[in-house]
């Protein structure tokens, strides 16, 4: 075995009515005057508010911030600092997806480097302090940003997502309750847990995989894939809900540590430049990408080994590569299922992706952060067939 290292600092709590325990988190960490921190559409949905009342409960005092888009932005993450710098505020709660989150997590970052711009703290380990109080209270089972060390903000200027690694950004508390969840729709649910599926099956794939992350990752695809379906056709199922937040939490903390690769690569582009969704960009990526792997031999016997994993019906294989191309059928599988039943994209022209911009896209992807850890050198000539491939 390989010397390997694995950190996952962030306190979890899972569970319904969770929430609960947000104002005796606060008060531990000595928090007063806490950022709240989410977006317009969770507020006008009740979501906020009803993440808010413990806080009225135990009157703990607070101030908010509640712009941040769908794609988090380096002047936003700019913005909410010089909030909670004017307001003396003391700690932050991020409830949101990952826009949201990450953007706490710059935020955060600018005021423990002192209130440089964010814009200038991009790479890897670039802090020295530690960061704020920082509790996250995911609304989607996505991301896993919630206990990540990675922040991915647009430059909406450059048209490209810049992302930043340290783990300092790892937020000190998780709250995973389902009530927040309840009110997705079943393609958002259904995109965001494949998000949450594929960190999963690129850490268990990735250069920096370890015996940790492989647990969880394998451990987060059976979850993930055993209550997808059922949180998309009963959305009011708890259970189905806790269970793909744990999964997305598991996969983010098995990324965390192991990283992602090509899918991650492509899709960052296809966010920066095409504006496409994340969760969307992952879904339909996801099996080109694992048949791009399996045309050429790379990660040969890994995805059969999670095969089991991802379809608990699924018989055994005594050939590995037979394995891997029954994991690649089965998920062009599950994409047409969520298509067919829920109206999910699983074509770049879907997504409204204009032709022309492939190319760009491709160049991009090249130089992407998450490219470095796939196990055979990104091209763009690659991301281009993969791009094509995906667009009809």
């Amino acid at each position: 075995m390989q010397a390997f290292e694995f950190s996952c600092p962030t306190k979890i709590i899972c569970g319904e009515d969770s929430l609960h325990k947000l104002s005796g988190e606060l008060t531990d960490r000595k928090v007063s005057l806490p950022l709240i921190v989410t977006d317009a559409n969770l507020v006008s949905l009740g979501i906020a508010e009803r993440a808010l009342e413990p806080l009225r409960e135990a009157g703990i005092a607070y101030r908010m911030f509640d712009q941040v888009p769908p794609d988090s932005s380096l002047d936003v993450v700019n913005a909410v600092a010089q909030l909670y710098r004017t307001e003396g505020c003391d700690g932050f709660v991020a409830i949101g997806g990952g826009s949201v989150i990450d953007t706490v997590k710059g935020a955060a970052a600018s005021i423990s480097a002192g209130g440089e711009d964010f814009a200038r703290l991009q790479g890897s380990e670039i802090l020295h302090e530690e960061l704020p109080p920082f509790i996250a209270i995911p609304t989607t089972a996505g991301t896993g940003s919630e206990v990540t060390l990675v922040a991915v903000v647009a430059d909406t200027q450059a048209h490209a997502k810049l992302s930043y690694t340290s783990y300092r950004l790892v937020p000190q508390c998780a709250l995973l309750d389902p009530t927040l969840t309840t009110s997705l729709p079943p393609k958002l649910t259904a995109t965001t847990a494949i998000d949450a599926l594929t960190h999963a099956i690129e850490a268990y794939t990735s250069i920096q995989k370890n015996p940790v992350s492989d647990a969880l990752a394998c451990g987060a695809i059976d979850l993930i894939c055993c209550n997808i379906d059922e949180a998309c056709k009963n959305p009011e199922n708890r259970d189905a809900r806790t269970s793909l937040a744990l999964g997305s939490c598991m996969a983010g903390a098995a990324f965390s540590n192991a990283m992602v690769g090509l899918v991650h690569a492509i899709g960052h582009s296809l966010g920066g430049l095409a504006h496409v969704p994340h969760g969307q960009a992952m879904t339909i990526l996801l099996p080109h990408c694992v048949h791009f792997n399996n045309q050429n031999g790379y990660h040969a016997g890994l995805y059969g080994q999670l095969l089991p994993y991802l379809d608990r019906t699924a018989p055994a294989f005594h050939d590995p590569l037979e394995a891997d191309r029954a994991f690649e059928a089965a998920l062009f599988q599950i994409n047409s299922h969520l298509h067919e039943a829920y109206g999910v994209p699983i074509v770049l022209a879907d997504a409204h992706v204009d032709h022309d911009s492939l190319a760009a896209i491709a160049h991009q992807a090249r130089y992407d952060g998450a490219a470095l850890y796939n196990r055979q050198e990104i091209t763009e000539e690659t991301a281009l067939e993969i791009l094509e491939a995906s667009y009809r």
